[in-house]
């Protein structure tokens, strides 16, 4: 099974940087580039996995990835400052055959069935 972890990593007023991970207290590492504290944190996320393993405990991270947009032209407060999911960051977007796929389907993320499905259906 994959499990996703969010993992912060921030540029400290002294130049170091700082990862943790949202929602497993505990489990942060800190380094002077970016890139040995990815590597630091990658460490510390499987030596705490390792441990809880041994201890025939499982992880259960309390936190959720959200993302606040800010667009200073748009018109409203609510407009201007509003959540996105991490697709929309990437660039993903939703093609209007998975759209009506989804809402058939009942959840988000419903896959369009062939052309040759469709018109069977139909």
């Amino acid at each position: 099974m994959i499990e996703h972890y969010p993992v912060v990593v921030e540029r400290e007023s002294n130049g170091t940087f700082s990862a943790w991970i949202a929602g497993l207290p505990g489990v942060y590492a800190a380094a002077d580039t970016m890139a040995a504290a990815k590597r630091g944190i990658r460490s510390a996320l499987a030596a705490h996995l390792d441990a809880l393993t041994a201890l025939g405990q499982e992880v259960k991270p309390q936190a959720d990835l959200l993302i606040l947009r800010h667009d200073a032209k748009a018109r409203t407060r609510r407009e201007r400052l509003r959540f996105v999911g991490a697709g929309a960051l990437l660039g993903k977007k939703a093609t209007p055959a998975k759209v009506e796929a989804a809402r058939r389907n009942g959840r988000k993320g419903g896959r369009p069935a062939d052309r040759a499905e469709r018109s069977s259906h139909v």
